[in-house]
């Protein structure tokens, strides 16, 4: 005897108007790069945070590379 599956019900029926879709993408696309020019101006501002707080932590400048 095969079991109903659950997850079935839980699928909408209805259909997304592509005017929604396309402002819900857009919507999406603009806090991707809102978050993105964040990150590319106050990421650093943490780590420089940090070594303001522990100037004792050594922060490597570049790997060494063998001669």
């Amino acid at each position: 005897m095969e079991t109903a599956n659950p997850f079935k019900e839980l699928e909408p029926d209805d259909i997304c108007p592509p005017h929604l879709k396309a402002e819900l993408i857009s919507e999406i696309d603009l806090i991707r790069n809102a978050i993105t020019i964040i990150d590319l101006y106050v990421g650093d501002l943490f780590g420089l945070a940090s070594v303001l707080v522990n100037p004792d932590q050594v922060i490597p400048k570049e790997p060494n590379l063998p001669s």
